[in-house]
């Protein structure tokens, strides 16, 4: 890196290491991962450590296992991956192809030359960017004084080996030396941090013994070789775009090197004026000198560059002030000839044919530097003559006339760019020999660079023209010297050597004619000289050749701009990186750990003294949601630089078959008191690290960024302005404040409202500055007393008390406002204290109402006239009301700002539309308060809790959202209005921003969550209650509690046809509130879950698997004795019958039991919808079990029934029923009882199966109060049956038996003449099992449901008199009318409809005829225009025609005067 004490200062702080690293851990970790011997090789990636200094002065690097072992160092990653247009054939040691010189790593620290030995490298677009960017970054850092390519006033050096170390200390201006153990150690710059990466010094050969890697002109000097491995190595993490036919994506060699964060811009045609002044204002501008400075210049500056030396420039920067220093290179990319679109191949071709005039090919694309622009002639325009003044006393105008009209002349303005490349005018001749070699001819490397110069426009100028030359010349002599054999590259001893052997001995394949031996020879000694000044010129600075390119012709040429911004030029700075888990899988723990903890260990201070500005964060759990904080009275820039890992350890061919996502960064305005997604203003795709500007404009602005990647993500913020970045722990604290702008405004209203003070008794200032209030503040005379409250209220909060009379009198004649303003709470604590007692509970008359008008209104006059004097200046009350305001305005003054913020708040709050009248109202938009409330997580595990359940009272209308920070994967919250038991809307699980209002019972928060299969053990549930400002929602009660009881029952699905699942009985001893839950076995089911009173339903929730009626309060049944309560259920259940089903009875027990009444009775009842629950016919038999057992439960007489039914003999069992009946319906109850206590206390013991149809019920309440609430299943239509037949048994004995011997005589009867008519049908009409019971059933035909067509009894009867009969007879003709009068309506509106559908159909048809002619007119009018146009261009060419001499007369003229051209061509026809 660079040798300047700065760059040093920032390295060094970007290199810190956490404390407990252990490096030698990590490479063990590494190489025991890629080395094991079981394992093939493969080519992976590991995450490279943070860079440490300390890590690398400890580094071992076993210089003495190579001489005693003669074992060397291979990378444990593998073999580096070359791009896939090199091959390699051979891996081999510099040992092994260097013999007659030792290897160095640096030969020449003065200069480097890595295009002359390369050329057969140049095919490769990664390599092209690599030496482009090696020659841009020379440039950049070592330019002399005559050119200044950045803004730095100061050059930084920067030598690309020292990026390597080897035997060497990490210390200022090391050296690296040859090791001979073949390991080494790059520093380069990856995903945020300086990294260490470890190298061998194997290197890869083609078949031809060609050097893969690129090389100096001195062979045996390795640091481009080994400085090109670390840098393949990060390339490889990058992947270009599919189909496109690149090498690399959005990887830069800069940004690895430098750590300068790229911003790529694509270039248009549309905005090149934009271009043009971006360029003029960051990078340096060409100026002609005056003549004074030149003479000047030419005596001082003797180290010009011979190239320019004709041209008496000066660059001069615009960069003044604290301005980010950037560099700007452009692109474009290769030409891609498998695209099938024609306009992109027409662009294609417009961009080769401008490279072209510029001396490059599109073929093979590299960036370039921008070093200047110019917008005046190179050289300045002669001087005209001086005119003598008598001519100028009345001047002729100087007019031509001429027989035609001249047209003015549009004088194109000088726009250039000056662009900086090593490859201008460059030819790759190794590729055209290697094309020509498979035709059996081989092409000689000089002729096409001849051919170069008839390629250039005439307009071209004198400095261009010797850069060209220059090229052209110095490529002769290249492609004469690196023709050697693949023996005399071994060798390789000197360039002179080598230049030597190639002229003295010819390659057996040239074929070079005399002619052409003879040119190349006159060129050699004719530019001997400049060779020898070039020679000389090289040991200073490489071979970068300029050109100026017309600011037209620049969109045509390049496609994308390189804006490289660098990082600590920049006041703030932020940092951010996730690695996710899918990263660690592929690496060891260790490396992993390590490499988290150096990151993280970056914001150490200790480490950065140059960048206290810059922050750092990281994140290893791969989430990529921050949020942006900026607040400025300017227009802020923020360069955000994106980089990220789309792929990790995959081979070269795995990661030809992946298609690959690339990472992606999205920016979007954001607020938390909103849902509604805004438009990004920024995005970012890219495979390898990208940047793009982001632009905000003066005030407060939040943005919400989203990354994305494969496996990593790393952002660098940087600004010249402060900004706050990170989550929202992070960011929400600083949106509590006013921003910059409310500050400001408030600012200039007090200081507005000061200068009136200050001058309030001089009558010459005092209206200036009240108009300058007035026009500060800016409302309007409707708004002026808000503007009076306001500034009272600011003196009574800088004073801290209430104003005094005197005071307030001040405060009025200030304003000019008679009202009391604050004084309304004094006077009605006076009027609550002094109010006579006789006035108590009374109202005034109208004589005391008006004689209190009359004093009120002469007091007004009164105080009206006093403010006028006290405002009128030189008056003694004015000296006093003065006095005053300037004691009053001294602790305002000492606190402006403070008071002034609340001054101007109270103007927003209670004023309608005084937000509006300033700019800052933009800025509340993002202005919240938010306070949290947390409880600890419950442990459980795949069920539903509940966690939060509080109520918060609203004191007045105010903007909430509740925002959840769950560790569960599934958690919702549910907001209810105690009042109106309506629950707030919700938004995918999120409830919506929505303005409370005040109520008398408050708002619930109910929180609910489903801890999914792995359970969550300790943390904490917050809830953050987001609001504009302040006051928030106040709890109920001191601090939140999550300790609840939760009754749970469970219970099998028994399909029936109410479609009812489950239904119970809840009852309270006081007023309860409870959260009831339901769900279902089966996750699809659409359920209803409803709250019933008196069969009136008082509270539903429907859902889908899962459903849950948030809060309810039950009330608890008071007033009235208990006989009027038992009397009224009893009724209700004999009654009501319909309501034991859940069916249609709801209504019928509302109208007897009201909301109002004393007496309440909770029911819980769930409900299938829609028939979404279907069972198998495998569990029929399952099914059919559970309808058994409730049949037998509804049994009462079961025993004495089984007993019967043995005998037929009806007179014996008749008597015998009647004496034994007494003692068995005894003894019947006594068992029945038993055996329904026994079957259902064994049927709530056994478990239940989760494999079949199941549901649970659960009811939360508050631990306190759980005893007040009791949960039970619905019997009462059962023991209302039960308790029918007991009576009926008992007021008549055997009455059991006799009915259930009638039954079954019955359907013997029934059978026996179903048999005799239908003999032939016997065996398909079998009754069916006949099962013993009072509510035996038919089972195998289907049940038909006839309520419907029962007629619907009153509660009580009543006698059908004339009176009925009228009534009834009156609502039937009600009903025939209203039928009526519907169906005329709807006969009406279907015949309008019909009308209007015709109308409807009429204009359309006009419209279509409409469309029509107009398209006829404009086509006729077309084809007229377009046939005069062809008449009028036939004539022209047939006048041609006629005008032109034949095309025969005017060969010969040509043949005549130029014989000798028509010569060479035809010689140059020949040749090709």
């Amino acid at each position: 890196m660079s040798k300047s004490p700065k760059k040093k200062a920032s390295s060094s702080s970007l290199v810190a290491s956490s404390p407990g690293h252990s490096p030698k851990k990590e490479a063990s970790s590494v190489v025991s991962a890629s080395e094991s011997p079981e394992e093939p090789k493969k080519i992976l990636i590991s995450l490279w450590p943070e860079w440490s200094d300390t890590e690398v002065n400890a580094e071992k690097w076993d210089a003495t296992k190579a001489s005693k072992e003669n074992k060397l160092f291979d990378d444990p990653e593998g073999k580096v991956e070359l791009p896939a247009s090199l091959r390699v054939h051979t891996w081999k040691r510099p040992s092994e192809y260097i013999l007659n010189k030792t290897p160095v790593v640096v030969d020449n620290k003065s200069a480097f030359d890595l295009t002359s030995a390369n050329e057969h490298l140049l095919s490769s677009e990664l390599i092209r960017w690599v030496i482009s960017e090696f020659y841009i970054l020379w440039k950049v850092y070592n330019t002399g004084d005559d050119k200044a390519v950045s803004t730095e006033t100061v050059p930084n050096l920067w030598r690309p080996w020292e990026h390597i170390y080897s035997l060497c200390k990490a210390e200022k201006d090391h050296m690296p030396l040859y090791n001979a153990y073949g390991k080494y150690v790059i520093k380069l710059y990856w995903m945020g941090s300086w990294r260490k990466i470890t190298v061998d010094d194997m290197l890869p050969f083609d078949k031809d013994d060609n050097l893969l890697l690129p090389a100096t002109t001195n062979q045996s000097e390795l640091w481009p070789m080994l400085l090109a491995k670390g840098i393949l190595k990060v390339a490889s993490t990058d992947i270009p775009v599919s189909g496109s036919g690149r090498e690399i994506g959005d990887f830069t060699v800069i940004h690895c090197l430098t750590g300068w964060i790229p911003e790529i811009i694509p270039l248009k045609s549309w905005y090149t004026g934009k271009i043009w002044e971006f360029l003029r204002n960051n990078i340096p501008q060409f100026q002609l000198e005056e003549e004074s400075s030149e003479e000047k210049s030419t005596t001082t500056d003797s180290n010009v560059n011979e190239i320019k030396s004709e041209s008496p420039t000066v660059l001069k920067s615009r960069a003044t002030g604290p301005i980010p220093q950037m560099v700007v290179c452009a692109s474009y990319q290769p030409l891609h000839l498998l695209e099938k679109r024609t306009s992109v191949l027409t662009r294609m071709a417009d961009s080769s044919e401008s490279l072209r005039q510029y001396g490059l090919s599109q073929l093979f694309s590299h960036p370039v530097l921008l070093t200047c622009t110019r917008d005046c002639p190179l050289v300045a325009p002669p001087k005209e003559p001086p005119v003598p003044q008598w001519k100028l006393i009345r001047p002729r105008k100087q007019t031509n006339i001429t027989d035609e009209p001249k047209e003015p002349t549009v004088q194109k303005p000088e726009q250039f760019i000056e662009v900086s490349s090593p490859f201008i005018n460059f030819k790759l001749m190794t590729m055209a020999a290697h094309d020509m070699e498979q035709g059996g001819v081989k092409r000689r490397g000089y002729n096409s660079n001849l051919s170069s110069f008839s390629e250039m426009d005439d307009n071209e100028d004198d400095h261009t023209r010797n850069d060209i030359t220059q090229s052209s010349l110095n490529t002769l002599d290249i492609n004469e010297t690196t023709q050697v054999t693949a023996e005399d590259k071994k060798k390789d001893d000197s360039i002179a050597n080598d230049t030597e052997g190639v002229e003295s001995t010819p390659g057996p394949d040239k074929e070079i004619d005399g002619k052409d031996k003879e040119r190349v020879q006159t060129a050699k000694e004719s530019s001997a000289a400049f060779f020898q000044s070039q020679d000389a010129l090289a040991s200073d600075k490489p071979l970068l050749l300029e050109t100026w390119v017309d600011l037209h012709n620049f969109t045509k040429c390049f496609q994308t701009l390189l804006i490289f911004h660098k990082p600590n030029t920049y006041a703030h700075q932020c940092k951010t990186s996730h690695f996710k888990n899918s990263v660690s899988s592929r690496l060891s723990a260790a490396a992993l750990s390590n490499a988290v903890a150096s990151t993280h260990s970056v914001a150490a201070p200790a480490r950065q003294p140059d960048l206290n500005g810059i922050a750092y964060t990281q994140s290893a759990d791969g989430r990529g949601t921050h949020f942006l904080f900026v607040d400025n009275l300017l227009p802020t820039e923020i360069v955000v630089g994106f980089s990220a890992i789309v792929h990790w350890g995959e081979g070269v061919e795995e990661k030809k078959e992946s298609s690959t996502r690339p990472g992606s960064l999205t920016a979007k305005p954001f607020s938390w008191k909103s849902i509604a997604s805004e438009l990004p203003v920024a995005q970012i795709q890219t495979t390898a690290s990208k940047a793009v500007l982001l632009s905000l404009p003066p005030g407060r602005h939040v943005l919400h960024v989203h990354t994305s990647a494969s496996f990593s993500v790393h952002l660098h913020l940087c600004s010249m302005s402060p900004f706050v970045f990170g989550d929202e722990e992070t960011v929400m604290p600083h949106l509590d404040k006013e921003s910059l702008r409310f500050c400001e405004q408030a600012v200039m209203i007090v200081r507005a409202l000061g200068r009136v003070i200050s001058c309030f008794s001089d009558p010459e200032e005092l209206p200036s500055t009240t108009k300058e209030l007035e026009k500060t503040h800016g409302v309007g005379i409707q708004q002026q007393g808000v503007f009076n409250e306001a500034v009272y209220h600011m003196f009574c909060s800088a004073l801290g008390r209430k104003l005094t009379s005197e005071e307030l009198f001040a405060v009025q004649t200030l304003t000019g406002d008679p009202l009391p303003h604050g004084s309304n709470d004094k006077a009605m604590d006076a009027r609550s204290d002094d109010t006579p007692e006789r006035w108590n509970g009374r109202q005034a008359t109208d004589k005391e109402m008006q004689a209190a008008t009359v004093l009120q209104a002469g007091w007004k006059g009164y105080l009206v006239r006093e403010i006028l004097t006290a405002a009128r200046p030189g008056t003694k009350e004015n000296l006093s009301v003065a006095k005053t305001l300037q004691e009053m305005w001294a602790p305002v003054e000492s606190e402006m700002e403070k008071h002034a913020v609340s001054l101007l708040r109270h103007m927003v709050v209670n004023g309608e539309g005084i937000a509006e009248l300033y700019p800052c109202r933009e800025d509340e938009y993002n202005r919240i308060t938010f306070t949290d409330y947390s409880v600890p997580i419950p442990e459980a595990a795949n069920s539903w809790i509940l966690i939060f359940r509080e109520v918060f009272h609203v004191p007045k209308n105010m903007l909430l959202v509740p925002k959840i920070f769950s560790p569960f994967p599934v958690c919702i919250v549910h907001v209810i209005n105690n009042d109106t038991l309506e629950e707030i809307p919700r938004v995918f699980n999120r409830v919506e921003p929505y303005i409370y209002t005040p109520n008398k019972g408050g708002y619930t928060f109910v929180a609910e969550a489903h801890t999914g299969d792995s359970p969550v053990f300790g943390g904490q549930w917050r809830m953050r209650l987001i609001g504009s400002r302040e006051p928030l929602p106040q709890l109920a009660r001191e601090t939140p509690s999550n300790i609840f009881s939760v009754k749970e029952l469970k219970g099998y699905y028994i399909p029936n046809q109410k479609n009812i699942i489950c239904r119970h009985v809840i009852k309270v001893s006081s007023d309860h509130s409870a959260t009831v839950q339901f769900q279902t076995s089966k996750s699809d089911v659409y359920i209803k879950l409803s709250i019933l009173d008196h069969e009136k339903e008082v509270a539903s929730s429907q859902g889908k698997g899962h459903v849950t009626i948030p809060v309810y309060c039950f009330l608890a049944s008071n007033g009235g004795s208990v006989a009027q309560a038992g009397a009224r259920q009893d009724q209700g259940s004999l009654t009501a019958e319909g309501r034991v089903t859940g069916g249609g009875g709801g209504k019928e027990g509302s109208d007897q039991h009201p909301k109002d009444t004393l007496f309440h009775k909770y029911y819980v009842q769930a409900e299938v919808l829609q028939e979404s629950w279907p069972l198998d016919e495998s569990l029929s038999s399952f099914i059919q079990k559970l309808r058994d057992i409730e049949r037998s439960e509804m049994r009462v007489f079961g025993d004495i029934l089984d007993g019967a039914s043995t005998s037929l003999d009806t007179d014996q069992q008749n008597k015998e029923g009647h004496k034994s009946a007494p003692k068995s319906t005894h003894k019947a109850k006594e068992r029945e009882k038993d055996k329904q206590a026994s079957k259902s206390s064994s049927i709530m013991d056994q478990s239940l199966d989760v494999s079949k149809p199941h549901w649970i019920l659960r009811v939360v309440s508050d631990h306190s109060e759980a005893e007040r609430i009791e949960v039970k299943k619905d019997t009462e239509r059962l023991e209302e049956i039960r308790a029918m037949k007991l009576a009926w048994e008992a007021a008549e004995p055997g009455r059991a038996a006799k009915a259930h011997q009638t039954r079954l005589r019955y359907l013997k009867e029934l059978q026996e003449r179903a048999e005799s008519k239908e003999p032939a049908a016997e065996t398909d009409t079998q009754p069916q099992s006949q099962q013993s019971g009072e509510f035996t059933q038919n089972t195998g035909n289907n049940y038909i449901d006839y309520t419907p067509f029962i007629r619907k009894s009153l509660p009580q009867p009543r006698l059908k008199d004339e009176e009925l009969e009228e009534e009834q007879r009156r609502e039937r003709s009600e009903k025939f009318q209203s039928f009526r009068l519907i169906w005329d309506n709807i006969l009406e509106q279907r015949k309008q409809e019909k009308i209007a559908r015709k109308e409807m159909m009429k204009r359309q048809l006009e419209t279509y005829i409409g469309f029509q002619d107009t398209m006829d007119a404009y086509r006729q009018k077309m084809l007229q225009a377009r046939d005069v146009f062809r008449s009028r261009t036939l004539e022209g060419v047939s006048h041609k025609k006629m005008e032109e001499p034949p095309i025969e007369t005017v060969e010969q003229v040509e043949l005549e005067k130029n014989p000798i051209v028509v010569q060479s061509s035809g010689r140059g026809g020949k040749k090709k």
